[in-house]
């Protein structure tokens, strides 16, 4: 079981992406600003799903943001966003994130693809 940080500044992905890793049985600590990451890190996680765009993130990186913190700085980190996966992975790659799902695709295939994404980075 994966303690997993959720940094998203949309309440319902927050629910649904919350559904999806407690019902594979990770446990969950969700953030919808990205202000309060640093407090959630300290509670200790092991994996992180990002939002590729939030408020407030400085130089419009997320990624770049959250590896700043240092609780957070070489844990695997999965963005999701609403643009067509290709572009993101490339992103993820780009800026040094383990993976990419993107929120065009649904909920049904983020439900069937994150926990095995999840269970790969942190087993």
């Amino acid at each position: 079981m994966a303690r997993v940080l959720i940094v998203e500044d949309s309440p319902l992905i927050v629910q649904m992406l919350t559904m999806v890793c407690q019902g594979a049985g990770h446990q969950v600590v969700a953030c919808e600003r990205f202000g309060e990451v640093s407090q959630a890190a300290a509670q200790g996680v092991d994996v992180v799903i990002t939002d590729l765009n939030l408020p407030e993130v400085p130089d419009d990186d997320t990624v770049r943001a959250l590896r700043e913190i240092a609780a957070l700085k070489h844990l695997p980190m999965i963005i999701i966003s609403g643009r067509p996966r290709a572009e993101l992975e490339m992103i993820a790659a780009e800026r040094g994130a383990q993976g990419a799902l993107s929120k065009d695709e649904g909920m049904p295939v983020i439900a069937a693809e994150l926990p095995p994404m999840i269970d790969a980075l942190v087993g």
